[in-house]
């Protein structure tokens, strides 16, 4: 029986490119252009992993994480963030702190290795989880939902995405 993946991207040559990925590398993929709507497939399918972009409408990857993480038919199925660092940059503008700019751009422009590589992602990651949470934490208070906890991702993938690598990945997470 084939693997099935859900791909949570509010862009549609994404959810296009990755659909005809997962697809010639034999899985099934349903596709949902937002959190909201990718958290509603994900309960209905229980898909065998949920690739998930963290900036977009409606709810964002971040918050679909905590909800995937939270509803006890999900919390084990493996997450893929997908992000790019360039573009959340872009639309940070003015909401961050100078030295976080200044520390996420560095992170872009010294990259040597694939430990670094994945290291470095890591820390744009954090960095993107601490100021996300700071702007959630007023969000959180009025609609007194907060979630226990803050949940990482199984993986987190900058685009744009080498497909080989992708599929490796993914190959690994569902074994």
């Amino acid at each position: 029986m084939s693997k099935r993946v859900l791909v949570v991207d509010d862009d549609e040559a994404t959810r296009k490119y990755l659909t005809v990925l997962f697809e010639q590398n034999g899985y099934v993929v349903s596709v949902a252009e937002n959190g909201e709507d990718g958290f509603k497939k994900a309960k209905a399918e229980k898909p065998d992993l949920i690739m998930l972009d963290i900036m977009m409408p409606k709810k964002n990857g971040i918050n679909t994480l905590q909800d995937i993480r939270c509803e006890e038919s999900l919390r084990n199925i493996p997450v893929v963030i997908l992000s790019s660092v360039q573009s959340f940059l872009e639309q940070a503008g003015n909401e961050m702190s100078g030295e976080t700019l200044k520390q996420m751009e560095h992170l872009l422009d010294n990259v040597d290795s694939k430990i670094e590589k994945l290291f470095l992602r890591f820390s744009s990651y954090r960095n993107m989880l601490l100021h996300e949470r700071d702007l959630l934490v007023g969000q959180y208070k009025k609609e007194s939902a907060a979630k226990p906890y803050l949940s990482l991702p199984d993986m987190f993938i900058d685009k744009p995405l080498n497909p080989d690598e992708l599929i490796e990945a993914v190959k690994e997470l569902l074994k």
